[in-house]
């Protein structure tokens, strides 16, 4: 699958490249408020500058060639993603792990999709519930009791949130055969915002004459 597909068109798309060594934390606002291509990150099909997101403190970068099925899963080439010849992702070192997608008003988060895998590198199963909820905690998507046994999907929720609302997206693991802390990852998380900031502004543009005109 490569970037500019349905799946990823119209949307910014944090692969996880260029952003320091193996096992670096990954940056608490990754992502967040993107109008332009920064490190870990590309914007070229459609920024997002009315979504901000916060990442929990325990998620970190990862840089192994044990990835390399979930680095292949979705291509998107260049060093914002695919950088080197190692693949680079982001891990979940624990059982638990969040990223929150906070709206401004007036605008709604829309989750695209996201690969997610269980490294290779162990033999073994795990099970996960992972969620996106609103607020008030209610669940507006999920996929439970999600197995995996050194393989990856993609996730592709396709959910659009309401206007002002923010969400948050939940990993947690439910059972494992093997003591599986740091062997699973994510990668070419896709999210867009409505109406588009172009969107928005030509709106914006288009009252602010209107309102000249009947001051005339």
């Amino acid at each position: 699958m490569l970037l500019g597909t349905a799946s990823l068109g119209q949307a910014t798309v944090i692969g996880f490249g260029q952003l320091g060594g193996n096992n670096t934390t990954v940056p608490g606002a990754l992502g967040s408020n993107a109008t332009a291509d920064g490190n870990g990150f590309v914007v070229t099909n459609g920024v997002t500058p009315n979504i901000a997101l916060v990442w929990d403190a325990n998620w970190d970068i990862h840089t192994s060639v044990q990835f390399t099925n979930l680095e292949a899963q979705t291509v998107g080439g260049s060093a914002w993603d695919n950088e080197g010849a190692v693949p680079r992702v982001g891990q979940l070192d624990l059982g638990t792990h969040t990223i929150d997608f906070n709206a401004d008003n007036g605008f709604a988060v829309v989750m695209n999709s996201f690969d997610f895998a269980q490294t290779p590198e162990t033999t073994g199963t795990t099970v996960w519930d992972v969620t996106l909820t609103n607020s008030a905690a209610a669940v507006v998507w999920s996929s439970l009791g999600l197995s995996l046994t050194n393989s990856v999907v993609t996730l592709s929720p396709n959910f659009t949130g309401a206007p002002g609302e923010d969400y948050r997206l939940t990993f947690n693991r439910t059972s494992e055969t093997y003591a599986s802390n740091g062997r699973h990852g994510i990668d070419n998380l896709s999210f867009s915002q409505v109406p588009e900031a172009s969107s928005a502004t030509i709106a914006g543009l288009a009252g602010m004459a209107l309102l000249l005109r009947r001051r005339r």
